[in-house]
């Protein structure tokens, strides 16, 4: 898998997703239905907004696909218990890329992340689709937003991790991060980058 791991609350990950809808092509829906409902696209950050309180644990969970890395994602529908209710529809497969935010729980901010299958083990593990994917493409588009991350959103790091504006912000009696260990906002370990003053650019269909 290819990871990129990131501390966010949601302004930050809507900073983050309004680069994928300006700046990029990835075609975006919720990495689960609702139970019993259709698997619904997104195609703004203003859609995510509305979706805030139907987080189960807290964060968002989100996938896509890049049209010109794969024409063939799979939307699995699947039964449930009964008494849950009928059935749930997730996005899957090879070319399929995930947001997965991470939640506050006891005081800590837990990492996001942005993921996806790389080509060896798409193969070795036989994911549905991995031969049809165009992998030059999806390593071109994932390193996009990799050094959008890093670089233009990113203000400290925890270990690996980019730290974003907003979580940074918050760090204080009541809140630090979780990263292997603990990072709080004096840590030592915690390393602002320099000239980190966050200035962010217009991106294309931003208000």
């Amino acid at each position: 898998m290819a990871q990129l791991d990131f501390f966010g609350l949601d302004e930050d990950f809507y900073s983050l997703m309004q680069f994928v809808f300006a700046e990029t092509d990835m075609i975006v829906y919720e990495a689960y239905s609702r139970i019993d409902r259709d698997i619904r696209q997104i195609k703004s950050v203003e859609e995510i907004r509305n979706m805030e309180d139907e987080r189960m644990a807290g964060g968002f969970l989100l996938r896509g696909w890049f049209p010109d890395a794969t024409d063939t994602p799979t939307f699995n529908t699947f039964k449930l218990n009964p008494r849950v209710g009928t059935h749930r529809t997730s996005l899957e497969g090879a070319g399929v890329v995930q947001f997965s935010q991470g939640v506050i729980d006891l005081g800590h901010l837990k990492f996001s992340s942005f993921s996806h299958w790389n080509e060896a083990g798409a193969i070795q593990r036989s994911v549905a689709g991995s031969k049809a994917v165009n992998w030059a493409e999806m390593r071109r588009q994932s390193g996009r937003i990799h050094r959008h991350t890093r670089n233009k959103l990113a203000i400290a790091k925890a270990g690996t991790a980019s730290v974003l504006p907003h979580a940074y912000a918050a760090l204080g009696d009541g809140l630090s991060l979780w990263y292997g260990k603990e990072y709080k906002q004096d840590s030592l370990e915690l390393k602002k980058r320099p000239n980190n003053s966050f200035k962010p650019k217009p991106l294309r269909g931003s208000a």
